[in-house]
């Protein structure tokens, strides 16, 4: 089986971890075939999670946006129920655990936000901690390298569907254009 990056993003009410989740998406690349997962989630689901004003301001300048969002929310199944439907959908994209890398854009937000969702909904996550990955990370060692390259954004801007598929092209653009810089490493 060939390692399959799975790109995640999340949409939120906090820039905490303990943050109220609005939406979950994810999209990987299995046998050339892109696959997502997305899904808004309940907010009455998440009355111990928690918001920020500036958070909520942010939004109110979305107004379009945020009407979207939070009727999608009005009509979205419990935390727990898209935390499970989350992990089962991870889990059938292959067989060996060890090769399925998920991804965050920031090494303590939509990973750590996921982490902790399912550790307070009581719902096993269904990676290990240190398959983990950061973009931001890997786009900085591109550009050190010289070799960084955008892609084409995909959709709309915080919409979680459209930023896990664009976040994943930019995994995969930097992980072959640093594949193809390698040199050997010397002491």
């Amino acid at each position: 089986m060939a390692d399959i990056q799975i790109s995640f993003d999340i949409e939120t009410l906090h820039t905490r971890a303990d943050g109220v989740i609005l939406s979950i998406a994810a999209a990987a690349r299995v046998n050339g075939s892109l696959e997502v997962f997305y899904s808004h989630c309940g907010l009455e689901s998440q009355h111990n999670r928690a918001f920020s004003q500036d958070t909520l301001n942010w939004w109110y300048k979305q107004p379009e946006l945020w009407a979207k969002t939070r009727e999608l929310c009005q009509e979205a199944e419990p935390l727990a129920n898209v935390l499970r439907d989350l992990s089962r959908w991870y889990s059938g994209l292959g067989e060996d655990k060890d090769r399925l890398y998920p991804w965050g854009n920031g090494a303590n937000f939509d990973l750590a936000f996921l982490e902790h969702a399912f550790d307070e909904q009581g719902v096993k996550c269904p990676w290990a901690y240190w398959t983990g990955r950061d973009l931001r990370t890997l786009e900085q060692i591109a550009k050190d390298l010289d070799v960084f390259e955008s892609v084409e954004r995909v959709g709309t801007h915080h919409d979680a569907r459209d930023d896990a598929i664009t976040q994943l092209l930019r995994i995969e653009k930097c992980l072959e254009a640093i594949h193809g810089c390698r040199t050997p490493a010397t002491v």
